[in-house]
């Protein structure tokens, strides 16, 4: 498996922020979002054994983590990797996905206690089969990354999707951090419009920023 790192931290998004958590960063993505603050750089993908990770686990485990995440990238990319990894792990597994490969889902899908879902515009068919092999389950969460001057018809079409196939996951919108190209905050009036008209649809509406990028942290 190809891996970029792996440390101890902890959660900076969504309903589990701040949590301890170790995260194993798997390199490679299949898509390629502007405002992507973690990037795939051919020098960073670095090949690991599953006993390799396990060793690097093993004297973080002591601090007591929530959880492992694993994360990327786009960890499902390597599903065969995980299949391996996952089960052996002794703490809970929490998957951060962009929400856009099903089929690799539903392969693993019960080797996680965690979802981080991510929505992702031109993904829509995708993410209704992703939600649809997530349904029933608990700590199960969507997020969207808002950035400045979004446009009005990719939301309204976003949250009629969400709210179509899981209406009462909470979800969570994560104004962007300024990163690479994009320069930007998304402003006040931006949150509070993408806020309003998600929360008119879904039950559980959430403004969370990306809290470890505001602390400093990893």
């Amino acid at each position: 498996m190809y891996i970029k790192e792996i440390f101890y931290s902890f959660q900076g998004e969504g309903p589990w922020v701040g949590y301890p958590q170790i995260f194993v960063r798997f390199y490679g993505c299949n898509i390629h979002c502007s405002y992507c603050d973690e990037p795939d750089f051919v020098h960073q993908r670095k090949p690991y054994t599953v006993e390799q990770v396990m060793a690097e686990l093993t004297p973080l485990l002591a601090k007591r983590p929530h959880s492992i995440s694993i994360t990327g990238g786009e960890p499902l990319i390597q599903v065969e990797a995980l299949k391996q990894l996952v089960p052996l792990l002794p703490i809970p597994a929490y998957l951060e996905t962009n929400g856009t490969l099903p089929k690799h889902l539903s392969e693993v899908v019960d080797l996680f206690e965690y979802f981080s879902v991510d929505y992702k515009p031109g993904f829509d068919k995708e993410f209704a089969e992703f939600m649809a092999i997530l349904s029933g389950r608990k700590n199960v969460f969507v997020k969207w990354v808002l950035t400045k001057g979004f446009p009005v018809l990719e939301l309204k079409k976003m949250i009629n999707t969400i709210a179509t196939v899981a209406p009462d996951v909470p979800f969570v919108i994560q104004p962007v951090t300024p990163f690479g190209p994009v320069k930007d905050k998304a402003t006040a009036e931006d949150i509070e419009r993408a806020y309003n008209f998600a929360h008119q649809k879904l039950a559980d509406v959430r403004v969370i920023p990306q809290a470890h990028k505001m602390l400093g942290l990893k």
